[in-house]
């Protein structure tokens, strides 16, 4: 396990695994990065379309980190009432 930071030193983590360059904090712009000298600035999600299997609503999730987007999944969420 590594342990892991942002260049501000707001945002750390514990991981086995590397992050996406779109895993970071968006108040320095930086990736996660185990040595000062490693952080990147930080790119966009990269948003792809999954489906809600209970109601067949579209939903966001990034290709690259699979973190979804919240607003986009709650409205995924709601059934319509009849």
């Amino acid at each position: 396990m590594r342990h892991v930071r942002c260049k501000c030193g707001k945002r750390v983590g514990w991981t086995s695994d590397s992050f996406q360059d779109c895993q970071g904090c968006p108040e320095c712009g930086t990736t996660y990065a185990s040595h000062p000298d490693h952080h990147k600035p930080l790119q966009p999600h990269d948003w792809g379309i999954k489906y809600n299997e209970n109601t067949g609503k579209p939903y966001k999730r990034c290709k690259k980190c699979y973190e979804v987007d919240e607003d986009s999944f709650r409205e995924s969420h709601i059934t319509e009432k009849k």
